[in-house]
């Protein structure tokens, strides 16, 4: 995998089908504002997303003087109605024991880059040792043109309008 601080990658997979993403350029995800150096009183600015993480408009940001595009480690997509936060974590389903081997190369070929956080029969979760969602992206898109497990997608959290 290449490292880099902006994943390229603007589509993630389904189904086996290829998702496109269009980039929210308006907003950001911060996990954890106070760690990120916000005012206290600025913690509670943005959408809570659970979890720490906070979706904030790019004005937000820019009341708390904040220009620089590393503390948005969680990249921010539009996709058929929704917004979809590319958190720092990958899952990989494949049932078929002939793939594993191509699964456990691929791992040893880049086991400098993520770490395992779950392995189970059928079931695989890494983290991005730089916990950047676009990371988990790229390696997930990678994953699945490279070596074609049944499944393998950043974990996202989908926020969708509210009905009328």
């Amino acid at each position: 995998m290449t490292k880099s601080p902006v994943s390229s990658d603007r589509y993630y997979y389904a189904g086996g089908k290829r998702i496109e993403l269009s980039p929210a350029d308006d907003l950001c995800a911060v996990s954890d504002p106070e760690k990120a150096g916000f005012e206290p009183l600025a913690t509670e600015i943005g959408r809570s997303l659970g979890g720490g993480l906070r979706l904030l408009s790019k004005g937000e940001l820019a009341v708390q003087k904040f220009t620089n595009p590393s503390i948005c480690k969680y990249p921010v997509f539009r996709s058929h109605g929704a917004i979809l936060v590319a958190l720092p974590e990958v899952r990989i389903e494949e049932s078929r024991v002939s793939k594993w081997e191509k699964l456990n190369n691929w791992l040893d070929k880049h086991r400098d880059d993520v770490t395992i956080l779950s392995r189970d029969d059928d079931r695989l979760v890494l983290s991005p040792v730089s916990g950047s969602g676009a990371d988990a992206l790229t390696i997930a898109n990678d994953l699945t043109e490279e070596i074609g497990p049944e499944m393998a997608q950043a974990r996202f959290i989908r926020v969708t309008p509210r009905p009328n």
